[in-house]
């Protein structure tokens, strides 16, 4: 089976008080596994997003150093997919999974109540089989929101796709 591992926005606009044992973790985890690729996707904001436009947010902006891959993860990413919408299921995305081959992708990252939850069900919706690692994703808005957006997932991708780091060999 070949696999790979997805970080899904681990940047350092998105490290704070409930995100911040995420690298460090996640790095452990990479150490001790064994992908066949590791790939990370990065929100970059511009004045032209939904966020920017609608939301008002102005941070993330697009070659800012609050749009990098934090320094601890950024080694172990052979790709780096930018995205400037919640779902890093872009069209480069694809064409990268589907020229691979990749039979299993595995998610990691930051927000598991945005854009991990927006990544995942597009690539469940695209019928490739998918894994969310739980106690690998955190929310920026708090434990609440990530369980949150855990029981959504267990609806919706099924329950067997949503396991804990120590669950994947």
């Amino acid at each position: 089976m070949k696999k790979c591992l997805v970080i899904v926005d681990m940047q350092n606009a998105f490290i704070n008080q409930y995100t911040e044992h995420l690298p460090h973790k996640t790095a452990k985890f990479i150490e001790r596994s064994c992908f066949d690729s590791i790939i990370a996707t990065r929100y970059c904001n511009t004045p032209e997003t939904a966020c920017y436009k609608l939301g008002n947010w102005k941070d993330c902006m697009s070659g800012t150093l609050d749009a990098e891959i934090v320094s601890v993860i950024k080694p172990f990413a052979q790709h780096i997919f930018d995205k400037t919408t919640c779902s890093g299921f872009t069209k480069e995305f694809r064409k990268y999974i589907q020229s691979e081959g990749f039979d299993r992708l595995f998610f990691c990252g930051v927000n598991t109540d945005c854009c991990v939850l927006a990544t995942v069900l597009a690539c469940y919706d695209a019928v490739q089989d998918c894994v969310v690692i739980s106690d690998l994703c955190a929310s920026t808005l708090g434990e609440e929101k990530h369980n949150h957006a855990l029981d959504l997932l267990r609806d919706n991708i099924t329950p067997d796709r949503v396991l804990n780091s120590f669950e994947i060999d």
